[in-house]
């Protein structure tokens, strides 16, 4: 008789399965152990001992274990992911441009993934969200929030949940380094996407893209930004100069352009920008420039458009023989050499000083721009610029001061077509005093006995005057009652008086017993 034995199986679930949205296959199948029987040597042997299968029925059984899901009646989930990002500043504001500097070291990344239901998706449980991550090599992950939901490989990939439930909303937060941002980089892009193992077929990738404002860091500086000098001597014209120590006291300003430490390369160009005092309002010369010398990687002159670096022509200072000080130009000039009483000028003459300035930004002066270009070098780089005061303008139009200030300033700034590199224009200004060193001619010396003779001819002078007015009546006093004129006194009796204005006289009363009345006139 046949007879049916069945055996208990205890499966046991592990804990790392991933796939929760398709079921677990068991399958069974079933076999008799194959015995070929020996080979007779005489007849035919019997073969009921070997049974065989019937070929009708199924050798083998599949059952499918489900998952407990919400995924409706159909065990089949229709998830809704979307999602949302976007780079963040620190304080969280959304980034379109990113204003790189050495100082930036953090970028952040906003992301927002929701599962909702929509008019065409049921938003049912996403299992096996996943997101995937792929940025440039110059941003490296820091951290991620909340942490140990992302991993970097050669992608970041990140597990939102298995599942991700129905109306689910998760917000990550990604910070990178940023490294190896240079001025080439023009742009940050960082690729997003999406993916489940429910069904949904509306998952694109999503592009992130990021423009990167480059702001270079330069320095300007100066050795002194106030100079002294001087003006004085003799007017002399332009005919009359030969070299540049005809035309005044010489000026010398010293700027210092610091490395910016990226290669500008064929990117852009650092010019130091000059706002030069070049003449007065009327056209006269001011400040003579006469030489600019660029010196970083070597050293080589700067010739600024428009023939404005000495445009007379005149012979330049050999370095051995220019004037180190306006001490050693007022020896120069001093034929005694040094020998007697200091001249008297007129800045120690006047009892106040006067002082006026001249600038770029008021009408009375008149200004040029000077332009150099400062080579892209590793180091510091010194901008010379030399010139000279305009001694006979000073000595016709400001002879009256002592000290005439001339003030300007210079900008260095990047001049570039590329709008993502950008730098501060950096500002100094720098300005000279000019001292009036012209002699007074002092009176000459009165003797005391000229002093005395003066004085004593002049009081006679006086007492002559005043002796012939004194013969002439002058000072005879006129008296009052000799030029009044004369009038007579006439009686006018009370009874022809003319009544007073306005009323009658007034009468008697009756209970005084005297009444005195007193002749009155006018």
């Amino acid at each position: 008789m046949p007879e049916m034995r069945c055996q208990k199986l205890e499966l046991l679930l592990m804990d790392n399965i991933r796939d929760k949205l398709h079921p677990i296959v068991i399958s069974m199948n079933y076999s008799l152990p194959l015995h070929l029987p020996e080979r007779p040597r005489l007849g035919l042997r019997s073969l009921d001992a070997y049974p065989v299968l019937n070929q009708a029925q199924a050798l083998e059984n599949h059952t499918e274990v489900q998952f407990q899901k919400e995924c409706g009646q159909d065990n089949k989930c229709d998830s809704n992911l979307q999602m949302q990002a976007a780079f963040v500043s620190e304080q969280g504001q959304q980034l379109s441009r990113l204003q790189y500097s050495k100082d930036l070291r953090r970028l952040l990344l906003s992301i927002n993934v929701t599962n909702t239901r929509s008019s065409e998706r049921l938003g049912e449980d996403a299992h096996e969200a996943l997101l995937t991550l792929a940025v440039p090599p110059s941003l490296l992950l820091s951290s991620v929030r909340p942490a140990g939901t992302c991993q970097a490989n050669e992608t970041i990939l990140c597990e939102l949940g298995n599942p991700f439930k129905q109306n689910q909303r998760m917000e990550l937060l990604i910070a990178f380094e940023v490294t190896g941002v240079t001025l080439h980089t023009r742009e940050l892009q960082a690729q997003l996407q999406l993916s489940t193992s429910s069904h949904q077929d509306d998952l694109r990738p999503m592009t992130l893209t990021l423009l990167v404002d480059y702001t270079l860091q330069a320095s300007l500086s100066m050795v002194s930004h106030r100079l002294q000098s001087y003006f004085g001597g003799t007017v002399m014209g332009e005919s009359g100069m030969k070299t540049v120590e005809d035309v005044g006291s010489p000026l010398k300003y010293e700027f210092q352009v610091g490395p910016m430490g990226d290669g500008l390369a064929s990117l852009g160009t650092l010019v130091l920008g000059l706002e030069w005092p070049y003449e007065v309002a009327n056209g006269k010369w001011l400040l003579y420039p006469t030489e600019i010398t660029v010196q970083g990687n070597g050293s080589w002159p700067c010739r600024p458009p428009g023939d404005l670096i000495n445009p007379l022509n005149l012979t330049l200072s050999v370095p051995g023989d220019r004037q180190s000080s306006p001490q050693r130009r007022r020896r120069q000039l001093d034929p005694g050499g040094g020998q007697g009483p200091p001249p008297v000028t007129l800045a120690a003459a006047k009892k106040a000083k006067s002082e006026t300035q001249l600038s770029c930004g008021s009408a009375h002066a008149r200004c040029v721009w000077l332009e150099c270009p400062i080579p892209d070098a590793p180091v510091t780089t010194n901008v010379t610029v030399q010139a000279r005061v305009w001694n006979s303008t000073f000595i016709e139009d400001y002879r009256d001061f002592d000290r005439v200030r001339v003030a300007s300033w210079a900008t260095l700034f990047l001049r570039t077509s590329i709008p993502t590199i950008n730098m501060e224009n950096k500002t100094v200004p720098f300005s000279v005093d000019i001292d009036s060193e012209l002699v007074e001619e002092l009176p000459a010396e009165i003797e005391l006995w000229l002093v005395l003779v003066s004085v004593g001819a002049g009081l006679l002078l006086l007492g002559i005057i005043i002796l012939l007015l004194w013969k002439c009546d002058f000072f005879k006093r006129t008296r009052y009652y000799q030029i009044m004129p004369k009038y007579h006194a006439v009686r006018i009796r009370e009874e022809e008086r003319y009544p007073p204005p306005g009323g009658t006289l007034p009468p008697k009363k009756h209970w005084v017993t005297s009444w005195q009345t007193w002749d009155q006139y006018y």
